[in-house]
């Protein structure tokens, strides 16, 4: 028992050691626009990602950016992503606060080198319930939203413009630990068929040992390693992306590690119109280095449906 204390208390003292001040984006005259906290990798790697943490009502900003920055950690990929915490603009997020978190996002688009195809959402609560909505009434700023103990309710109209939910919509991850609080449970439950009947593709995991938490590197990873290999469905690829996937207009380069890193990072169904032709390819390398290159990313269900034909 007191083994278990101890580790807790250091786990506890370890979270707030890490924790970033809070600051204050402002507008021209000087007012808030909005409280936030970041961390940024010291030597980054260039095209970062960027994930957006919000935590539950009434707890610091950037509570839940622990189990983001751990998870990155155990995955190596740390280097490669900025995390951006914001503050509600009173006790609960809704949707007053996106237009603050618009701000937010194009502060750090040019404070950093983000990659606006690689922008995610992680929340708890009532993080939970803003990553979500956030994301789904903003396609064109967030790939994809990972939510732990809430769901949400607010998304777009299709009275004049159906949503494709293939080619154009964001990705959503909810989860739910069965030691949750009931309401938390029947909260989650809830969204999950409202969010499929909708159209949404969405992942919904329960896991028996999980409480009322974020921190919880099973979930944590799999939700993580899942978002980060997505890419914005709406952006096409930038300058420099375009000019990676040129290099294999003709002779593909030598993969590095029996795969082609550059198809992952720029991702999604451009990298994966690259990576079909590359499955055709007489060299069995080639073909070898293109299917690695699918754990590495997701490209799009003709991607898939291609490597299924070449196995």
């Amino acid at each position: 028992m007191i083994q278990r204390t101890l580790s807790a208390l250091f786990f506890l003292a370890g979270s707030l050691a890490a924790l970033e001040p809070e600051r204050e984006l402002k507008d021209a005259a000087g007012k808030t626009i909005v409280k936030y906290v970041v961390e940024a990798p010291a030597n980054p790697a260039p095209q970062l990602g960027l994930i957006l943490c919000f935590q539950e009502h009434d707890t610091p900003t950037g509570n839940d950016l622990f189990p983001v920055r751990q998870s990155l950690l155990r995955q190596g990929l740390s280097s490669q992503y900025v995390l951006l915490a914001a503050a509600p603009q009173s006790r609960k997020f809704g949707p007053v606060d996106h237009a603050p978190i618009e701000k937010l996002i194009a502060w750090a688009s040019k404070t950093y080198p983000i990659n606006p195809r690689r922008v995610y959402m992680f929340g708890k609560g009532e993080g939970s319930k803003i990553s979500m909505e956030f994301t789904m009434t903003h396609p064109q700023l967030v790939t994809a939203a990972i939510g732990y103990s809430w769901g949400a309710w607010l998304m777009p109209s299709e009275l004049t413009q159906p949503i494709d939910f293939v080619n154009q919509a964001p990705e959503l991850y909810l989860t739910l630990g069965r030691r949750d609080l009931d309401n938390h449970l029947s909260c989650v439950r809830d969204a999950y068929p409202r969010l499929k009947a909708k159209g949404y593709h969405l992942i919904h995991r329960e896991f028996d040992e999980l409480a009322d938490r974020s921190y919880h590197p099973d979930s944590n990873d799999d939700a993580l390693a899942w978002a980060t290999r997505l890419r914005n469905k709406t952006l096409p690829p930038s300058a420099e992306e375009t000019r990676l996937l040129r290099a294999f207009n003709v002779k593909p380069p030598a993969p590095v590690n029996g795969h082609y890193p550059t198809l992952a990072l720029v991702g999604g169904t451009p990298a994966g119109t690259v990576l079909q032709k590359l499955f055709l390819s007489p060299d069995a390398t080639v073909r070898a280095a293109a299917a690695e290159t699918c754990k590495h990313g997701i490209f799009g269900a003709a991607t898939t449906a291609a490597l299924a034909r070449l196995t």
